[in-house]
Parts: C-alpha cells; structure tokens; sequence
C-alpha cells in the first residue's frame, strides 16, 4: 500500500545538498519507498507543503512530472529522463508519461475490450446487410436475390482476451508504481506473467489494425512500457522494481524555462550572436576559442522607440527560500554579466544607456510580501542590485547595465506556464528600469 502523498514530498531537498528533482523509488527498502522532491521555492518549506490539500497537491505532483517529461527542457527527445534500476542503471529510462496515460486512459474508460468490429465474408455471426449489399454480388435464384457469402461481424475471443489480460497487466504495473498519484492502489496479483516477446506483438498486431485514435495511443503508450520493462529485467526475469525519473540537477531546466518566458529576438537573429569568446594566443600554436553564453536575450522597444536589451542570467540559487546574501550570485557572476552587457554594446551597437543586465532567480511568492505596485506576472519581485567598484554605477551618466538587477520569479507559476510571454516581458522591463 502507497504512503500517503503528503508524506513522500518535499521541497527543501537543495537546502540539503541534494539537488536531485523528481521521484524515486528504491524497491528494496521498506517493501517500496517512494520519495518526490520538488524544486526549491515550489512552496515555501514542507510544511507548507503539507498544509495543502491532497487534490491540490496532487495537482502539483502532475505539474512536475509535466515539467520534467517535457523534452525542450531536458533535452531527451523521448520524453523520458535516465532513470535507475538496480539491474541495469545505465540502460534504462522510465517512461513516465506512458504510466500516467495507462492510468488516465483506465480511468477514463476502464480496462480495454473489443471496441472495433470486424467483419469477415462468410463468417458466422450476426449478419451486416448494409455492408454485405455493398461489397458482395448476390446471384437471382427463382426471382430472388441471395447473397451466397454475407458479411458478419467476426470476434476471435483469445485475442480479445488475451490484449485485455495485457492492459490489465499494464494498469497493475502502472498503479504499482505512480497510481498514488491518482489515489488508485493496484488490484490484486498480476493477472500475468511478464512476457516481452508475447505482449510486443500482440500490441504491434492491434496497432496495425485499429483506426480509433485513443486505442493506437494507448497501445504505443503500453508498448513503452514493455520496452522498459525488458530493458530492467532481472536474471530471475522479474520485472524491475527501482527507478527514478528526473534531473540531477535543475539548474538547466530552470535556465530553459526562464528563456522560453523571456526569450526575444529580432527576426533571423540567434542567441549565438551574442556569444562573447576567448582565446590565448601561443607561439606556433593555434587556441580554440572559450565562448561565454548568456542564458537569455530579450530585445524591447521603449515608449519612445528606444531599442532595448535585457541581458537575463536564470540562477537557480537557494536566496529566494532562505534570505541569506551568501546565496547569492557572487563576484565572477557579476563580472560576467557586466561583459556580456559591454559585448552588446560594442558588437551589436546598442547604446550602452538602453542596456539592462538582470538575474532571475527562483522563490515562492507567499514568502516574498507585494508591494503595492507588484508586477502580476508570475509573482515577479525586485530583490536588490549587485555592482562592482570598477564601474561606477552610481555615476549619473553611468550606463544602467553597471548594476545587476536580481529578480525573483514564482517557481510554481513559471513551471505552469513558461512559454513566450509577452505581458511578462513588458513587466519586467519596466521593473528593471525603475530600480537600477
């Protein structure tokens, strides 16, 4: 029986040093321990977490696997992350949507059964007139029609048995192991033994044949399944027990969803242009160049048609949960963002006065108070600004890209909508230069 939600999430793990986001499942403690660790500033600590209720928690728990199946962010194109089995770790990713589908699918329409008919010439059965007039030639005997070899409705009961054993099989394997998502616990024992070869070309076979677009998506998604399973299978031929689906390390998926709301550039451009590069330069040698890359770049126009650049550096670093100044970005940081901002001066001949350097960094809005004037999009906060004593920021005609400005966003909000926004962009731009 599966823990009780609220018992296997967390959300303070980074402040741990773990910086694993996802779920686990380590088979061989505890008969089956689960563990789902959300990303820091999702809440604004466990017990905050716990106070929420079972549905809305629930609804969190789907958001994250969403966000982590999601291939333009981690970069996996099967919608899949590593995932860990004590069998074979290197081998196996854990399909993570195929399960929750399997599961939605079940509860949706319960387990499958023959739902195409199929129609075969001369079979027994309850005859189809309408197809037997038009797809056979009826011969005259004694002024009347007869059609020799009718059209009936053909039923092969093993077959039709067998592919509701296999999703029976599927929906116990899935509930086994994400079906406390949903609140479902798996039905009695398996009504079958594992068979890789067996359940692939049955399912091969139906999906070949059906044409209702639910059923072939539920097959592909079962068939994800088997191919996992295979990989996982253990010389004793049980099926895998341990697994794990998500990122060592969320900093990347954070960078990636903070460029998708952000993200503006003119037409034909890339990111790449802004790329600065270093190299030594040795005696009879040739040194590749080193590239420097900002995570995002959002170009906008000012209300009197000045051409802007936002240079946005996405950190996934732990000050927005804890206010502690030692979280946050540090001297290199700084150093780094003021020369991507003195690139786009120089090689993309921007005035200097219209560019902005801002990190971006993660909270939870309930623990950031609004101020009066808060901007609406995605609990965006100013939380200070970082100089160098090289640049005099505080020179009146200094440029506004001296100071760094740190914006905190809602981890929750940007996970649940982190395509291109433009109201957020608008929003930010206009937070930024009025506090640097």
């Amino acid at each position: 029986m599966h823990k009780p939600l609220h018992d296997i999430c967390s959300c303070v793990g980074k402040l741990n040093g773990n910086e694993f986001v996802g779920i686990r499942c380590d088979g061989n403690l505890d008969g089956c321990r689960l563990a789902i660790t959300f990303p820091l500033g999702y809440f604004a600590n466990d017990e905050a977490l716990r106070d929420l209720p079972e549905e809305e928690l629930r609804e969190c728990v789907v958001n994250l696997f969403d966000v982590l199946s999601d291939p333009r962010l981690t970069g996996l194109q099967d919608s899949s992350i590593d995932s860990l089995t004590a069998q074979s770790p290197e081998d196996c990713s854990f399909p993570m949507q195929a399960y929750l589908q399997i599961l939605r699918d079940f509860m949706d329409r319960g387990y499958y059964c023959e739902r195409e008919i199929q129609y075969k010439q001369g079979a027994s059965g309850k005859i189809n007139w309408d197809r037997t007039i038009k797809q056979t030639r009826p011969v005259l005997c004694d002024e009347n029609v007869v059609y020799l070899n009718p059209i009936a409705r053909k039923l092969n009961l093993d077959e039709n048995e067998l592919i509701t054993l296999i999703h029976k099989f599927c929906v116990h394997e899935a509930a086994s192991k994400v079906g406390f998502i949903f609140g479902i616990e798996p039905d009695g024992e398996n009504p079958l033994d594992f068979d890789a070869e067996m359940f692939r070309g049955t399912l091969l076979q139906k999906l070949s044949r059906t044409f209702n677009d639910w059923d072939s998506m539920l097959f592909r998604n079962m068939l994800s399944m088997v191919e996992f399973l295979e990989k996982g299978l253990a010389e004793d031929f049980s099926t895998p027990k341990d697994f794990y689906f998500g990122v060592d390390n969320f900093e990347g998926v954070w960078e990636k969803m903070v460029d998708g709301i952000f993200g503006n550039l003119l037409d034909g451009e890339t990111k790449e242009s802004f790329n600065p590069h270093c190299s030594w330069s040795l005696p009879g040698e040739e040194s590749p160049y080193n590239t420097m890359r900002p995570d995002t770049i959002m170009r906008s126009v000012s209300e009197t048609g000045e051409n802007e650049v936002f240079v946005v550096d996405a950190k996934y670093y732990k000050y927005g949960v804890t206010r502690n100044k030692r979280d946050l970005p540090t001297s290199d940081s700084i150093c780094k963002q003021i020369a991507y901002a003195e690139y786009v001066e120089v090689n993309k001949h921007v005035d200097g006065h219209h560019i902005y350097n801002v990190f971006v960094m993660p909270c939870c809005e309930k623990s950031w108070p609004a101020p009066d004037d808060a901007a609406e999009s995605y609990g965006m906060r100013f939380a200070g600004s970082a100089a160098c004593d090289w640049k005099n920021s505080d020179n009146a005609n200094a440029k506004p890209y001296y100071r760094i400005a740190g914006i905190m966003l809602d981890v929750k909000s940007v996970m649940r909508s982190y395509g291109k926004n433009a109201s957020a962009q608008k929003e930010m731009a206009e937070l930024v230069k009025s506090c640097v």
